[in-house]
């Protein structure tokens, strides 16, 4: 885990870009939370981008959850290789994100 972040900190220029923002502009209520349209910014380059954030109630709150689907290349990320190009991470990943809010007393 501690070699996989370290070379995705380098691919990412985590010095330099040390944020990943996500700036709604408008939010739609769904069947299973929002649907928020808005500006995803990573590695200091902005792309428009649709988010579908599920709400889920807990006992104590509410747990909000996404994933979404990011190419690094529209970003201007260069995937992380090793061994000569041999071994690459594909150019298409994953972003997840998982939160929670404690209902007010």
């Amino acid at each position: 885990k501690a070699l996989a972040r370290s070379n995705a900190l380098k691919s990412l220029d985590g010095k330099r870009f040390p944020h990943i923002r996500f700036r709604s502009e408008s939010v739609t209520a769904t069947d299973v939370g929002f649907r928020l349209d808005g500006t995803l910014e990573i590695h200091g380059t902005a792309r428009d981008r649709v988010i579908d954030l599920h709400v889920e109630e807990t006992a104590d709150g509410w747990r909000m959850s996404c994933d979404a689907e990011v190419s690094q290349a529209e970003f201007g990320v260069k995937p992380y290789s090793m061994m000569m190009g041999a071994m690459k991470v594909a150019d298409a990943v994953t972003v997840s994100f998982t939160a929670e809010r404690a209902k007010d007393a």
